[in-house]
């Protein structure tokens, strides 16, 4: 195998015209808006550029229309399926997962602010997660209503449900958690320190 440089662009590219066929850029963009967009995102004009680079690679080839609207048409090579295969059949990435959520680290800096701050920084992420989940469940229920969606897309979705359906509840919780605590008339953003508040910094699970 070469020692190439892909990103996961690269690898998104491939598997989707190795799953869909010859294809477009703009065919690509849509199979990724209605799924896998959801979950990582992928810029448009990185979608756009990327084929022609992976033809250089020799990984793709391509065509222009001769006809009609004299589209560029992309489809995987030998080369290419011998790449994707190889990355389909490794495990963890070299790259450690990360759960980069500006939400959780506003939670984990929740001393330095009041209860208040917090529920009402909990009330916006539960809203937001829902929001989420209710675009999710919508898409699922459109892709399982499509004879030609891919088994494989529906549980990435499923993955995505069940993640903002537990968002939703942690959050809620943290809200309903947080408006107990009762502050103290101390001056400045010192912490409350009365028991309850004690026990709920021993039970939180952010800390």
């Amino acid at each position: 195998m070469a020692d190439r440089k892909l990103s996961p662009t690269s690898y998104l590219v491939l598997s989707l015209v190795a799953r869909t066929g010859p294809c477009t850029p703009f065919d690509i963009k849509k199979q990724v808006d209605r799924s896998i967009g959801f979950f990582w995102s992928f810029p448009h004009s990185q979608i756009y550029a990327e084929p022609e680079r992976l033809v250089e690679e020799g990984l793709l080839s391509g065509y222009q229309e001769t006809t009609g609207r004299r589209r560029r048409i992309y489809s995987i090579t030998d080369a290419g399926r011998a790449e994707l295969e190889d990355w389909l059949t490794t495990g963890q990435d070299r790259r450690t997962h990360e759960l980069r959520d500006s939400g959780l680290l506003k939670l984990y800096f929740g001393s330095l602010s009041s209860p208040d701050d917090v529920v009402e920084v909990a009330a916006g992420e539960k809203q937001a997660h829902q929001k989420r989940l209710d675009r999710y469940l919508a898409a699922h229920d459109s892709l399982s209503g499509d004879p030609a969606s891919d088994t494989h897309e529906l549980l990435v979705l499923e993955f995505g449900i069940r993640y903002e359906a537990l968002s939703v509840e942690f959050w809620g919780e943290i809200e309903q958690r947080r408006a107990a605590v009762q502050p103290t008339a101390s001056a400045g953003n010192t912490p409350p320190t009365s028991s309850a508040t004690a026990r709920m910094r021993r039970r939180s699970p952010a800390e």
